[in-house]
Parts: structure tokens; sequence; C-alpha cells
């Protein structure tokens, strides 16, 4: 049997947009897979009459707000923001440490098959499409006073990695002072100090050694990785114009749920007993013997369907009106929706055809009743309203998707495209354009996933028309949703390894500065690295 489920205006707005969203946009990158939808349940699921009225739903039906003045309050959506790219290291923090050497020599690896037992499992391969060249153009931009000598550029022969440092160094992240992600040196590594003297016989004072590792992928994502990029002064005003949307909309969401009840209440005790009549002979305990095996499958289907029809028996009943978890209610997920949730109780698929009858469809007949009824009840201004909001969860997930940090780049022309493309949204939602000609219910049967709910069964869609500002705003989310797989730069292989880099001091083996990086975070065509 379904359980009542609450409605409470707290429980609307948890489930609209997920616990964690509403407290900012600072969580909502960590909990943005949890929004799944705008959802909106009266606070008090049935305000129809308690007595199952014989009277025609019409006459029960109740009053509704006075009609909207303009459309949602959304905010300016014109924002500074961009999505994050993932980074391993602090870029600011390397230039620091080669600022400090007029010279520095500069050792690409091209891979090996070094195996160690240390943080890292080995130094195997280069980035796809980082050479010594670019990496010497880094330095200089990084440090333009310093003076850089690539080793062995052309020589096949020249060091490796594992030739030069003789230990994987461990993971020690921690968090610098802007955010970056800082690699701590290990107290000891061990090094080529024969290698390292050679290479200051040839006046490197310094050489900066850089080579891709293998890390395992459980371990590298347990360590501080970090982005540079925010997506919070969006998501802040997303949810202060949502908040300030259903506010207004309350009204409007209980009388719908209202209308539906009403309805509904009068609907069901027209069918209820009826059904009830016709399963009575399915009430008393049999046992197997007492039948053949087509009876024994019926009486088995009769049982079943007595099991589906106990909830909405109970809802007939006075003492259970106000806590009828099927009744119809107003959901918006992705649009405005007519939604019922029913019983749990699994009936064989074969059932409808021995028993003359599928109880199931008949059981929901009175909610397609309601929902039919209540839509020649509810305003047009209000359920544009409605849709527009609902479209809100499509933005969202849109936006979220793209503010998850990735490693990826944007060009500065595609992340102005890409802000005034959800400018454009803020317009849209305030709009108080008047209703399209097609704006309608569409009787649309189908079921959707709410979080707290489960499947809902869809009885009917809003649809706000041609050239309605909630279909823009739906096709803008689909552009949105696009807009990462069109647009981005420098997207790595899927398990492209991180690229470690070791300063050592040639005279001394002091090690100077242990990073890791993204091969995007330092090199990406005309992009440069991420500052």
């Amino acid at each position: 049997m379904v359980a009542p489920t609450s409605s409470s205006p707290a429980a609307r707005r948890r489930a609209l947009w997920g616990i964690g969203l509403m407290l900012g946009g600072t969580c909502a990158c960590a909990v943005a897979a949890g929004l799944a939808s705008v959802i909106a349940c009266s606070p008090n699921p049935a305000h129809g009459p308690g007595p199952v009225a014989a009277s025609p739903a019409p006459a029960t039906l109740p009053d509704g707000p006075p009609p909207p003045r303009g459309g949602l309050p959304m905010p300016s959506l014109d924002l500074d923001w961009s999505p994050p790219s993932a980074t391993a290291g602090d870029v600011a923090e390397l230039a620091q440490a080669l600022a400090n050497h007029p010279r520095v020599g500069l050792l690409l690896d091209p891979g090996s098959n070094h195996e160690t037992s240390g943080g890292t499992s080995g130094i195997s391969r280069a980035a796809k499409g980082l050479d010594t060249t670019q990496l010497a153009a880094l330095v200089g931009r990084l440090a333009p006073d310093t003076a850089v000598h690539p080793i062995g550029l052309h020589d096949p022969k020249r060091p490796r990695l594992a030739e030069v440092i003789l230990q994987d160094p461990p993971l020690l992240p921690a968090t610098g002072p802007t955010g970056r992600t800082r690699w701590a040196l290990p107290k000891q590594l061990e090094v080529d100090r024969v290698q390292l003297q050679r290479w200051a016989e040839l006046g490197d004072p310094a050489v900066l050694i850089v080579g891709a590792v293998e890390v395992d992928a459980p371990v590298w994502r347990g360590v501080a990785t970090s982005a540079v990029g925010s997506c919070e002064p969006l998501l802040d005003a997303l949810v202060d114009g949502q908040t300030q949307s259903l506010a207004l909309l309350e009204p409007f969401l209980d009388h719908a749920d209202a209308v539906l009840a009403a309805a509904y209440t009068v609907e069901l005790a027209r069918v209820v007993p009826q059904i009830e009549a016709e399963l009575a002979e399915f009430e008393p305990q049999r046992t197997r013997a007492d039948f053949d095996a087509d009876g024994w499958a019926r009486y088995q289907c009769g049982q079943s369907y007595l099991r589906y029809l106990q909830p909405f028996s109970a809802c007939v009943s006075t003492s259970a009106m106000q806590t009828c978890p099927m009744t119809p209610r107003l959901f918006l997920r992705g649009s405005a929706r007519i939604g019922t949730v029913e019983p749990s109780e699994y009936i064989p698929t074969d059932c409808a055809r021995r028993m003359d009858r599928d109880y199931v469809e008949a059981l929901r007949a009175p909610a397609r009743a309601a929902a039919e009824l209540a839509q020649d009840h509810l305003d047009v201004g209000w359920m544009l309203l409605a849709e527009r909001l609902a479209t809100l969860s499509d933005v969202h997930a849109a936006i979220a998707s793209l503010c998850t940090p990735a490693r990826r780049r944007f060009s500065a022309p595609d992340l102005a495209q890409l802000r005034a493309s959800v400018a454009a949204l803020g317009p849209l939602f305030i709009s108080d354009a008047p209703p399209a000609h097609d704006a309608r219910f569409l009787a649309n049967d189908g079921s959707f996933h709410v979080p707290g709910l489960g499947t809902v069964r869809q009885l009917a869609r809003y649809d706000g028309g041609t050239d309605s500002p909630s279909r823009a705003v739906i096709a803008a989310a689909q552009q949105l949703d696009n807009f990462s797989r069109a647009h981005a730069r420098c997207v790595p292989r899927p398990g492209e390894p991180p690229l470690m880099t070791l300063l050592v001091d040639t005279r001394t083996g002091a090690q100077e500065l242990l990073g890791f990086f993204y091969a995007e975070e330092l090199w990406c065509d005309e992009l440069g690295p991420i500052l």
C-alpha cells in the first residue's frame, strides 16, 4: 500500500531544488546531480470536502487566486561566471620557482616503463600534444627573465625521468592561498646526483624535469585537486529566482491541487463501490485445492486486485480522505504535469484477461477524469507561469553539468557567447507576453520519476504553445546542454595521466618544487596556461 506523503511548503521547496542547493551556489555544484525535478504539491493534499459528495464535481470546485500580473520574479542572469576547469597544481607557484634562476635546463621525458612502489605507479608516457618546444615557450611566458635550455631536444637517448628521479614521490597535496593545489616535497627523494652534476657543468644551475605519470585512478580521485572558474553567482541567482517564483505560485499550486482533489473525490466515490462489489467473491481465503488450474490463477488475480484496491477504498472513507496518496496533483518537472502516485502492488500481466476487466485502468479512470475536469478550471495565466517555472529544472540541469569541474578549456569568445545565452533567459522568465493561441494541456499518458515519491503516472502535460517563453527556455536549455561538447578545447583522452614536474638544483641536488599538472592546464593552443 502506498504510504501518505508529506507535501508541506518546506518539503515542496526541498523537493524543488534539493536541500543543498537551497543553501546557495557554493554547495550547489556538489549537489548538482540532486536537482532532478521541480515538484509542486499542496501543503494539504486534500482541500476538497471530507465526506464523499453526491453532487457533480464542478459544484464542489474551489475558487482560485486572481489572475497574475507580469511574469516570474527572476533576477538578472547577466553575471560574471565561468564553468570551472579542473586543475591539478598551481602554475603561479611554478612561475615563482622558475623566476629564481637566470637559466634552467628543461627535460621532457617521452616515456618509459619505470615501475616503483611509491605514491605513483610509475612514469610512463608524455602528455598528448605537449612537446619540449611548447614547454620552453611556457617557461618563457611564466618567467620571462629566465633563459631556457632544452636538454636533448633531438637526442633519442636523452635521460628519462626514471633515470634521474630514482623513486616515485608520495602524493602529499595541500591547498595553497589561492585555492590551487600545491604538492609538498618529501623529506628525501632519491635522484641521480651524477647526472645532475653533468648538467651543472653544462651551465644549467637548475633543471625542470617534466613527465607523465601513471597514478591509480582511485588514488588520484582521493587526493586534493582544484578548479579555476566559478558558477556561484549564477547558481545563487537561479536559487533566488526559484525561491521568489515558488512563493508567487504557491497559492495557485495549492488551488490546482485542491481542484484536482475535489474532482477526484467525487469520481473515485463513483467507481470504488462498483469495483468492491465485483471483487467481493475473492475476499474469502481459499486454497489451491478449491480450484482447477485456471480457476486458481483467476483467484490469485482477484486477490491481487483486492490488495491494489485497498488504498482506494480507504480514500473514499471519511477518515482517510485527507491523506489519500493517489490524489492527482500538479507537478513541475521539466513541464507542468498532472500526475498520480499509484499503489505498488504488482499485478500479473495476464490478470486483465483472466478477469475480463483491467481494474488498474478502471481505478486510474477517476484520476484521468479529475485531470480533464481541472484543466477547464485552472487559469491560463497561472498555468503559463507554472510551466515556465518547471522549465527552470532543465536550465539548471544543463548549467549544473557545465559547472561540474572537468578537464577542458573554453576560449574567451566562447565564454562570452555562453554568458550572453544565459543572460537572455532572464527576460524569458519575467515575460508578461499573452498566452499563445495553442497553449493547452495535452493528454499524455506516461510516467516520470520524482525523488522522494518514486514513479508518478502522468495524466496530462501543459504546453505553453507556439513562440511561448517556456518553449524558448526549453530550446535554450538544450543548447546549453550541448555547449561543452561543441566548444570544449583540449579535452584529454579518458584516463590521460597528469604531468609531474620537479625543479632540482643541479649543484646540491636539492629539490625546490614538486608539482602535478594536467597537460591542458599548462598548454592549450593559444589559450595559454591556467594562472
